[in-house]
């Protein structure tokens, strides 16, 4: 009896696993049936056996497929047995960015806003819901809104600066990552969330220790994410979050407890959070009244579950794809001690027409300007990112279809290294990005904010960030590289973002006159 029992339950297991795997070969001839060029996906992975299995990170994997299949206008993809459409085609792009955004309307990122009200940001919603919400925070991120922000993060620069002047003093070598993701975490703690965070005197400070786990995936977050991506609605049914319980709650304790505290004490600060408890209380932000005002207006509000998403998207957003950013940045400008200088002398020239660092002495940084641009070029902080079909769209010329629900993946990153567009892409060169250059970078080839309706709304925001800290070190320190910096770079194969093996690791020496 066990015996027939056994048999029988090895005969179902054999039968089910034949019946899936019927399925994915069906699934796995989509795109070749509409003559879409495609690659040979491994059952049951598709096309990400190396990313699932962190051989390589996404970034990494869409660069090595867009270098493949150059000379195509598109690729399909396969998620496990999900389909996803890759452009190659600039044009193609800028029109799915651009003039047909209303069929990519979305980015197609998991959210539940019930069960997880933290994961319902800007960043991740659909719909009108966004349009909404995007044109009520776009005041927020005005030139004129940041420059009440702008002291705030100086104070965070300097107090940088010092770490460095210390460490410059002892160790003569610093892991410049390291010190920039505390920079960061303290600029976004106080403009986002208007705390302290003391990141730089303690490395194991709570908002830094959050942001760290914020960003590393474990084997649970990834089996996580294999749920979200394949299976939405299993997700929404187990109450599956985004990021991890310990995370969740921290943001929306703070957020909580800071707006509570604000209100009841009629205390006001210059910072993001300040325009979301404006919007809380009166539903819109006035472009031509200070952040610290209370003026009540009207207009629909935000709920303070809200207003903790928009905190946290302002956090994870702005403090490690930044902090990235300014230490590429300080790493090509190590190896290459030309621009290091030309950019040092520009300062130099700037801060003494100006007496100090101020909004408008950033501002005219215009050779500091071309050395971010070419590093986000060079090393985008979002290599690749997501956008949602929502109304079925047909690819012009041709007779392929992009059905409503499917995902597009944008390859920022290949594109970026592209020769065609950018000759020897390997080589640093912030020239490509003067002004007489700049109109000659074809359209779409370029855009480590996204383009279109759905671009970053904080790269302002994030330029002054990088702009303030870059500046500071190149006015107090000349630098090299490191012997501990590995070269050649070989970036992280788990999370989502370019991110060195090893870390940047580069030699400090305090100049004399501004020890």
């Amino acid at each position: 009896m066990d015996y027939t029992i056994g048999n029988l339950t090895i005969l179902l297991i054999s039968g089910l696993i034949l019946l899936i795997y019927k399925h994915y070969q069906r699934a796995y001839k989509y795109w070749k049936n509409m003559g879409v060029p495609q690659l040979d996906p491994c059952f049951p992975f598709g096309d990400m056996y190396d990313t699932i299995f962190r051989k390589k990170n996404m970034g990494d994997k869409i660069k090595e497929i867009y270098d493949k299949m150059k000379g195509h206008r598109y690729v399909g993809l396969y998620f496990f047995s999900r389909k996803a459409f890759l452009p190659l085609d600039p044009v193609l792009i800028k029109d799915i960015l651009n003039k047909d955004f209303q069929h990519f309307y979305d980015r197609g990122i998991y959210y539940n806003e019930k069960k997880d009200p933290l994961s319902a940001h800007l960043f991740s919603i659909a719909g009108p819901k966004w349009k909404h919400l995007r044109s009520k925070l776009t005041p927020a991120y005005s030139p004129g809104k940041l420059k009440y922000m702008f002291d705030t993060i100086v104070e965070c620069g300097y107090a940088m600066t010092k770490k460095l002047v210390e460490i410059g003093e002892s160790k003569k070598e610093v892991e410049i990552k390291e010190i920039l993701a505390r920079y960061t975490t303290d600029v976004i703690g106080s403009c986002a969330f208007g705390l302290e965070c003391h990141c730089m005197t303690d490395p194991d400070a709570e908002f830094r220790l959050m942001g760290k786990r914020a960003f590393t995936q474990t084997i649970g977050d990834v089996l996580k994410i294999i749920i979200i991506r394949s299976f939405p609605p299993l997700a929404g049914i187990l109450g599956i979050g985004v990021f991890c319980g310990t995370v969740t709650k921290f943001f929306n304790k703070v957020v909580r407890e800071t707006i509570e505290y604000r209100e009841k004490n009629n205390v006001t600060r210059p910072d993001f959070l300040q325009l979301l408890i404006q919007l809380k209380q009166n539903g819109q932000i006035e472009e031509d009244v200070p952040i610290e005002s209370n003026k009540v207006t009207s207009g629909t509000t935000l709920t303070i579950e809200e207003a903790a998403a928009q905190a946290f998207i302002f956090f994870l957003a702005g403090f490690e794809t930044t902090s990235t950013t300014i230490s590429f940045a300080l790493y090509e400008m190590a190896v290459n001690e030309t621009i290091q200088e030309r950019a040092r002398e520009e300062i130099d020239k700037i801060f003494d027409k100006y007496q100090g660092l101020t909004y408008e002495s950033v501002m005219e940084m215009h050779y500091l300007d071309t050395v971010i641009y070419e590093t986000m070029r060079k090393y985008p902080p979002a290599p690749v990112f997501l956008r949602k079909c929502t109304k079925t769209y047909r690819v012009p010329n041709s007779n392929v279809v992009i059905e409503e629900g499917l995902s597009v993946l944008i390859p920022c990153y290949g594109l970026h290294r592209d020769p065609e567009y950018f000759p020897e892409p390997d080589f640093f060169d912030p020239n490509r990005f003067s002004e007489e250059n700049k109109s000659k970078i074809w359209d779409c080839t370029y855009i480590p904010f996204g383009d279109g309706p759905r671009n970053c709304i904080g790269m302002r925001f994030a330029m002054i960030q990088a702009k303030i800290a870059l500046a500071l070190t190149l006015r107090n320190f000349q630098f090299g590289l490191s012997t501990k910096t590995k070269l050649p770079l070989k970036m992280e194969t788990k999370g989502i973002i370019l991110t060195p093996i090893g870390g940047l690791w580069l030699d400090l020496k305090p100049r004399p006159e501004y020890k």
